[in-house]
Formats: structure tokens, C-alpha cells, sequence
């Protein structure tokens, strides 16, 4: 009596080492995507508390920015969050012993970082001053020109950091907010900057009137900045 045919198992052998390939190249796919993902957070929360290239005395933003203000000796400049208060030395020289720059900044260690470079020039024409999230607590029409610097797309309360920023600056003077758009705007970790159309909308609905946006700012080196230039009215 003949055996009964064995069932072709061909197939099922080589199943699965399939299945294993599959499986190793979706780990594969998972792993690298959550690397990815890793890679772009790590990156967000850097540029988090990035301000932007760093302002240099001898770069192309100080013959701007003496344009643009009309700088000259004898004003009074606020430079909002300083940083590493290079922008300050440079408007306490621009504006000369008769005129004055206030600094601020939010964080006490920065300040201190910028009391510490005015006192080595021996410097007697820069006020520090402590901000806060909302007041930037600069005095009322104490100033002739103020500049934010990649600073505005740090800030939590615009519109009332906006009204301080109006409050201080005097009739007929001159507010300029330099920054950048976001880099990935759809890619929210990335998404660091403020688009110029923002800032125009919020500072126009705080009481300034809008002067230029000058597109082609320098200081960011290739990516994209700008410097939007608003006006206090006359009473």
C-alpha cells in the first residue's frame, strides 16, 4: 500500500525567515524615526532659548541700525534684552557721554554679564534695568529709540510688553524689532521665530504706527531676517 503524500511545506519554511526580514526592517524604520524625532525635539529645545546670531561691533547691523535710527550723540536708546550686552556697548558709544542707554533683561545672570562689561569700559551713560515678562520697566518717554532684538519671538505677554515698550518711547520716536520668521513653521519643535506680519499686527494694535519692514536685515547669516521699524505719534 502506497504512503500517503507528504504535504509540500516549501512555503512554510521559508515564511519565516520572511516574516524576520520584515520585522528587522520595521524595527529598522521605527528606530530611525524615533531618532529623528529625538533629533528634532533636542533641536527645538535649543533653539527654544536661542536669541539669534550674536551682535557683533564690527559687523554689517551697526551702520544699519545707524541709519535706520538716525543715531547719534545726545539720545536715549533702551536695548531690550541685551543678552551678552554687545548691542549696548555699542549704542552707549553711538549716543556718546550725552546721551544714555537703558538695558534690560530678564534674566538677572545676563544682566549682571552686561553690568560687568559697562563697569570694565568704565562706562557712565548705561542704566541697568530688571524686566519682567510683561513690563519691561523702562521708564515713561525716557527714550528717543528703543530696539528689541531677537528677542520678540521669546516673549509670553507681546501685547503687554508692546504697551511698556509704547509708554517709554517718546513722542515721535522710533521702535525697531529685529527678528526672524520661524525656520519649519509646520514642525512645531522647529518652529522658533515670528513671522514680520505678527509683529506689525500686535505692535499697530498696541498704538504704534508702522514706519518700514526692511527684509534683507543682515545678521543671521543665510537664513532670513528682518527689522520692523514703528513710530510713536506726536501729541
Amino acid at each position: 500500500m502506497p504512503l500517503p503524500a507528504l504535504p509540500h511545506t516549501r512555503d512554510s519554511a521559508n515564511s519565516s525567515p520572511r516574516r524576520s526580514r520584515r520585522a528587522r526592517v520595521a524595527l529598522g524604520i521605527a528606530t530611525a524615526l524615533a531618532a529623528l524625532v529625538l533629533l528634532v525635539v533636542i533641536a527645538g529645545a535649543a533653539l527654544s532659548t536661542w536669541r539669534g546670531s550674536g551682535f557683533h561691533v564690527k559687523g554689517p547691523e551697526l551702520p544699519r541700525l545707524r541709519n535706520v535710527l538716525a543715531l547719534k550723540p545726545g539720545m536715549s536708546v533702551a536695548d531690550v534684552g541685551a543678552g551678552n550686552g554687545e548691542l549696548t556697548m555699542a549704542l552707549a558709544a553711538e549716543v556718546g557721554a550725552s546721551g544714555g542707554v537703558y538695558s534690560t533683561d530678564i534674566d538677572t545672570a545676563s544682566l549682571q554679564r552686561v553690568g560687568a562689561l559697562v563697569a570694565a569700559a568704565g562706562l557712565a551713560n548705561v542704566t541697568l534695568v530688571q524686566s519682567e515678562a510683561a513690563d519691561t520697566k523702562l521708564p515713561a518717554n525716557c527714550c528717543d529709540v528703543i530696539v528689541v532684538r531677537r528677542v520678540y519671538h521669546h516673549l509670553t505677554d507681546s501685547a503687554a510688553i508692546n504697551t511698556s515698550l509704547l509708554r517709554a518711547l517718546r513722542p515721535g520716536g522710533v521702535l525697531a524689532v529685529i527678528d526672524f520668521p520661524p525656520l519649519l513653521s509646520w514642525l512645531w519643535p522647529l518652529d522658533h521665530g515670528v513671522d514680520a506680519s505678527r509683529v506689525v499686527d500686535e505692535a499697530v494694535a498696541s498704538g504704534f504706527h508702522l514706519k518700514q519692514v526692511i527684509e534683507d536685515w543682515p545678521g543671521r547669516g543665510p537664513l532670513a531676517s528682518y527689522c520692523a521699524v514703528f513710530g510713536k505719534r506726536r501729541e
